[in-house]
């Protein structure tokens, strides 16, 4: 940006309100280091602006993993009063179709790095739920819409080879 742009994007400004002993600092600050008092304050607003959005960001992160802890709670709750089997933390499991009818209740898995379902439709229509799965492995005859619909947090679903 030329000098001359540079000047027609700067303003005078008259700020009210401004802490005496802090903007002697600032103006000891811009004589220090050989630069205006402008450019100190516009630096100095320029970091807050910019901490103020990252702030922001976080909080709203925060807020957003709040709410799906709420989800999960209330989703937990729901289980319980449908008498639904939860299986969860665990780091590997493998389930055929004849362990899921042997139950005889709906099944939710949760928390479950890799997880491989050797089921057929019949066996999926007592998988209630499956979440917070890295990998859900399943035969290729199993229709993926109905599983999907069974799923929330599941990272990667592959066929059985």
């Amino acid at each position: 940006m030329s000098s001359n742009e540079d000047e027609k994007n700067k303003k005078t400004v008259t700020i009210r309100g401004v802490d005496k002993s802090i903007y002697e600092r600032a103006v000891m600050t811009a004589r220090e280091t050989g630069r205006t008092v402008g450019e100190i304050v516009n630096q100095a607003l320029s970091s807050f602006l910019g901490l103020t959005s990252k702030a922001t960001n976080a909080v709203t992160q925060v807020v957003q993993g709040v709410k799906e802890t709420g989800k999960s709670f209330v989703q937990g709750f729901e289980d319980a009063k449908k008498d639904v089997v939860v299986i969860s933390d665990v780091q590997e499991l493998s389930v055929t179709r004849d362990e899921i009818l042997q139950v005889g209740k709906p099944i939710s898995f949760r928390n479950i790095k890799k997880l491989t379902l050797n089921i057929d439709q019949e066996a999926l229509n007592y998988v209630d739920s499956i979440i917070g799965v890295d990998e859900l492995v399943i035969p290729s005859t199993i229709n993926k819409i109905i599983l999907l619909q069974k799923c929330k947090f599941v990272k990667k679903i592959s066929t059985i080879s």
